[in-house]
Order: structure tokens, then sequence, then C-alpha cells
């Protein structure tokens, strides 16, 4: 499985990084805004996108996220510091979203993905 990582913040792409190589995931990419995000959905062949709700640049990662759904339909896992209900409904994120939460934990990363994969 091959994913990129559209996230801003060192730590994280580290924790993301370690976790997934432990789970024989390939991390093919990182970026750290949208728009750099979208170039890369388009130039790589990916199996799975996780993005910061909060990129910096231009455009956030909720706007990236719609824009590859609707330019490559690639599935993406938003990444967020605090997740709430009325959160996800202010930010316009799809009712279907999956959104792991800061700080990390393997379990919860595993569990997002395995859900990724169920729909499908």
């Amino acid at each position: 499985m091959d994913i990129l990582i559209a996230e801003g913040e060192y730590k994280t792409v580290s924790d993301l990084k370690t976790i997934l190589e432990r789970l024989g995931i390939k991390v093919v990419a990182v970026v750290s805004s949208g728009e750099e995000a979208i170039q890369k959905a388009g130039d790589l062949s990916l199996d799975l996108i996780l993005i910061n709700i909060n990129l910096k640049g231009k455009m956030n990662g909720v706007e990236a996220a719609n824009k590859i759904a609707d330019l490559y339909k690639i599935p993406i896992i938003f990444l967020a510091v605090f997740i709430k209900n009325c959160l996800i409904k202010s930010l316009q994120l799809p009712e279907d979203a999956i959104v792991l939460s800061k700080p990390l934990r393997q379990e919860k990363l595993e569990y997002c993905i395995s859900r990724v994969f169920s729909d499908n």
C-alpha cells in the first residue's frame, strides 16, 4: 500500500512514518501544502492519503481533499487535533469522512485504515 502524507508538523510526520513502517505500509511522499498534495495525487499511484485539515498555504486540507476526491477518487483520512461532530460539520467534511485525532496512536490509525478499505 502506497500512502501520501500531507502534514506540516515534523513530529506528526515522523510519528506517522514510524507507525506506517511498522505496519508494512510505504510512505511514497510527504508534502506540507494542499497544492502539493493535489500535485502528488496526480503524479503518483496512491492507495491512500493522510491529510491534515489545517494545512498551510492558499488551500487548507479540506479544500485539497475535496479537489483530490473530485479528480482522482483516492481514499483520504483527515488528521486533526480536536474532533467533535460540530467541528466536522463546520469544516464541511463529507458525511462519511474518516478523521484521525492527534495525538496519534497505532491502534487508532489501523482502525481508520481498516474503515477506509472496508467501505470500498
